[in-house]
């Protein structure tokens, strides 16, 4: 009888973007439970989707196996073949996409985080001479970390564990989308601290604000713009911080005397009262925190503008790098882990000539190598030396992507490998996304599903998920580390992204640069780069014993109004509320609002045969993004997709709560089921993004239901309508919808 060995392990639960602290319950190398960390900050909170990652972790949908396609594209018949046909084959491919059409002729597609191993990606493509990397960033949080670099030189981060005497929450809705952060957030209600939530729908956060701004769809930039106006017109800012560590409040004072509340109010939709109220509160309770969500990354043509409110707003008030405030970065050992991270990529490595081919960084400059080298340059005089900006401020605009497949503009694109992604649902203006990723020459996914996208591909890879790889990423921000070593060992064929892309390397002539053949060995050799002689089992273990009850590994005391004594990292060293770095792209340096161009005051024509905002992105608990629909214990408590509508307008159009409805764009039309909900606009509707529908057929037409009620079908992604400075496009457009058959 075989011996029963249990054993519960510490881990980093990466069912989605939150990062929460579990315990992985191990019964002879077979994960039986999670459970929450209650020696954690959670508390031993978990939510769901980790309560149910067994059923993820060991479903029979699972991709096991690598797969080739046999039959025509999308017909659903795949050959199994071996890891190293796959990768020769493929790698034979790119080669030969090299020689006819260029380096650049090759892109890559990567969608959830999961771990740092996008590093390895950058590594792989610059080597091989392509700059073409995108994906969701330009709409899920890299725009606001581009934004955040322009005003601070690096992102600061809140400090929920504080005493934080004001919280804003804007377009984020934590008890959806970062369930751990939701319970601090209450605990420092419940000792007093006063809650303010901008949200056009009563979230479950606005429910539980002190105040709730009811803002129009789009219009953030102005109404933060409005609190700026009061803000400085009052003289309500920190009048110290400002005259010695701001760069531009002159330019910036000018600028916000065009949005008094009373021109906001009508903007926005919110009362005068309510925004002098607001921003007079937000400025004077101090400490305070700003917590803004991916909502302003996708608005649109705002979107940068909107951040930038928000970054300034944060820094004039004086919550800077106080302690419940916002914290930034110090030098330390997690720097120089950080700044080994930030060396995986070997960008130096990628032509000067090679850069400068980046899909749409001629017109959305803001995401170019050349705004990254600008960023990256006064951070090499500053303490922080060469912690530059993420690489994947340098993506490709997905929506020229798209379109350059389909013309061969500027330059042919023939090979698409797509990594924890699935644009079929993620994208917007799908049809053209389809016709993109039909025309491919190649086309690789790798992910734990066959989603539509896979549906679609040559070659279809098996992915490792949390469980199954090691974790190790720094953070400048945080001061902070977090690792940890593998749960269990990959079941069947599933194999890391690192996997992929060293594989790849090694066939396509780049072995050297591959020195470790492991992604334990790589992270051996990140810990040498940053000087600290240990194994990455070492450090685990080391990091296990000083942890703390923030949830993350704190590698020095917390030091606060560092800026005193570095400044920040931006050309004039200070914060910018006057962009340096905006200006000599040729945009406008200071923050401004423009009414979006699918709007019913911009497009009235279009708004009278489509009357109705449409609104998308609001997280379902127990999903992430288009993951999870095969998870039953998931589906049975939210089996379908929902619209939520005013009873007044579901009145006019006869449509009853619970009736399936189309919700129709000039686009197309999908079907969605209703759902009455008085809390916001009557004009306005909120759809359920990214659903597919695993339990349907995987081939051609069907691509697993994609068509049916997935709600980026409706929005378009063309470049006239996205952010002119970052590229980022819009999750909303005008629709009607009516009752269906």
């Amino acid at each position: 009888m075989e011996k029963l060995i249990l054993e519960v392990k510490s881990a980093v639960c990466w069912a989605c973007y939150a990062g929460c602290h579990v315990l992985a319950h191990v019964e002879n190398g077979k994960v039986v439970k999670i459970t929450g960390d209650p020696d954690s900050w959670q508390k031993g909170f978990v939510c769901d989707k980790a309560a149910a990652y067994i059923d993820v972790h060991d479903h029979p949908d699972r991709l096991n196996y690598p797969l080739k396609r046999v039959g025509e594209r999308g017909e659903g018949k795949w050959e199994r073949i071996s890891w190293d046909q796959a990768l020769d084959e493929i790698a034979a491919k790119l080669k030969e996409i090299k020689e006819k059409h260029g380096p650049e002729a090759v892109a890559n597609a990567r969608g959830e985080w999961r771990g740092p191993n996008y590093n390895y990606l950058g590594r792989f493509l610059h080597l091989f001479g392509s700059p073409n990397y995108f994906g969701v960033g330009h709409i899920c949080f890299t725009n606001s970390h581009m934004v955040s670099h322009l005003t601070f030189g690096e992102m600061p981060v809140p400090s929920l564990l504080g005493p934080v005497k004001c919280i804003v929450l804007w377009g984020i809705n934590p008890p959806r989308s970062f369930p751990h952060h939701w319970g601090p957030i209450m605990d420092r209600k419940n000792e007093g601290a006063q809650l303010i939530v901008v949200d056009p729908r009563e979230s479950s956060s606005a429910k539980a604000a002190d105040m709730w701004l009811k803002i129009r769809p789009g219009t953030d930039a102005a109404l933060g713009l409005g609190w700026l106006n009061v803000i400085i017109n009052e003289f309500l800012y920190d009048q110290e911080l400002v005259e010695k560590w701001t760069f531009g409040f002159d330019k910036l004072a000018e600028r916000v005397k065009e949005y008094p509340p009373e021109k906001v109010s009508k903007i926005t939709g919110v009362p005068v009262d309510q925004i002098q109220e607001s921003a007079r509160l937000y400025a004077l309770t101090k400490p305070a925190i700003l917590l803004h969500g991916v909502k302003l990354d996708q608005l649109g043509y705002n979107s940068t503008h909107a951040i930038r409110t928000v970054c300034i707003l944060k820094a004039i008030t004086g919550n800077l790098d106080v302690h419940g405030g916002l914290l930034v970065g110090s030098p330390g050992w997690a720097l120089e882990l950080a700044k080994a991270q930030s060396r995986i990529p070997l960008d130096e490595k990628l032509p000067p000539q090679q850069k400068k081919k980046t899909i749409g960084s001629d017109q959305f400059r803001l995401f170019s190598w050349k705004a990254f080298e600008m960023m990256s340059a006064p951070l090499k005089e500053s303490p922080w030396q060469e912690l530059a900006p993420s690489i994947e401020f340098c993506a490709a605009n997905q929506p020229m992507v798209w379109r350059a497949i389909l013309t061969g503009k500027p330059y042919p694109l023939r090979g698409l490998i797509v990594l924890a992604n699935n644009p079929m649902s993620s994208a917007t203006n799908v049809k053209l996304v389809y016709k993109a990723l039909s025309a491919l020459d190649l086309l690789v996914v790798t992910d734990l599903w066959m989603t539509p996208t896979a549906m679609l591909a040559d070659y279809v890879l098996p992915a490792a998920d949390w469980l199954e790889k090691p974790h190790f990423a720094a953070w400048l921000h945080a001061v902070s580390a977090t690792a940890e070593e593998r749960i269990v060992e990959p079941l069947y064929e599933r194999r890391t992204g690192f996997d992929l892309w060293r594989g790849l390397g090694v066939r396509l002539g780049q072995e050297e640069y591959w020195p470790f053949k492991t992604l334990e060995e790589a992270y051996d050799y990140r810990l040498k780069e940053a000087g600290l002689n240990m194994k990455f089992k070492e450090f685990v273990e080391r990091l296990h014993a000083g942890a703390t009850s923030t949830g993350y590994i704190v590698g020095q005391e917390a030091e606060f109004k560092k800026y005193e004594k570095y400044g920040f990292g931006t050309p004039s060293g200070k914060v910018e509320l006057y962009s340096n770095i905006l200006e000599k792209l040729g945009y406008d340096p200071l923050p401004k609002y423009v009414e979006p161009p699918e709007s019913p005051i911009s497009s009235p024509e279009m708004a009278k045969e489509y009357p109705l905002t449409l609104m998308t992105g609001a997280r379902v608990i127990y999903y992430e993004h288009s993951q999870f629909r095969q998870v039953k214990f998931l589906r049975q408590r939210h089996p379908d997709p929902i619209v939520q509508i005013h009873p007044e307008t579901a009145k006019k159009f006869g449509i009853r709560d619970g009736d399936w409805v189309y919700i129709e764009s000039p686009l197309g039309k999908i079907k969605q089921k209703a759902q009455f909900f008085s809390k916001m606009d009557p004009n306005i509707v909120q759809a359920e993004h990214a659903w597919w529908f695993p339990e349907k057929p995987s081939m051609e037409p069907n691509l697993g239901g994609i068509w049916e009620s997935n709600v980026n079908i409706l929005i378009s992604d063309d470049p006239d309508i996205c952010d002119p400075i970052s590229g980022s496009w819009p999750h909303r457009t005008l629709c009607k919808i009516y009752k269906a058959e």
